[in-house]
């Protein structure tokens, strides 16, 4: 049960990892990365490892959208081309 729930966990991180990368608004790009890193968080969860759960959730979820966010108030939001 744990293997499926992480497999779907993945998949689903997949999934929002291409919608990034097809995605025009930066701004929903940077929600879509957020939303994939919480799917990550979910294996590392599943597969019992705190100590990088921690590491991910503060950086990858908190810190690396923060930034993004920030700095996309300072310039365009959606991409040209």
């Amino acid at each position: 049960m744990l293997l499926i729930l992480s497999a779907l966990a993945a998949t689903l991180a997949l999934v929002s990892t291409v919608m990034v990368i097809y995605e025009k608004d930066v701004a929903r790009s940077v929600v879509l990365a957020g939303v994939e890193s919480v799917f990550y968080a979910l294996v590392l969860a599943v597969f019992l490892a705190p100590d990088l759960l921690i590491a991910y959730v503060a950086i990858g979820l908190g810190l690396n959208t923060a930034i993004l966010l920030y700095v996309l108030s300072r310039g365009e939001r959606y991409e040209e081309g």
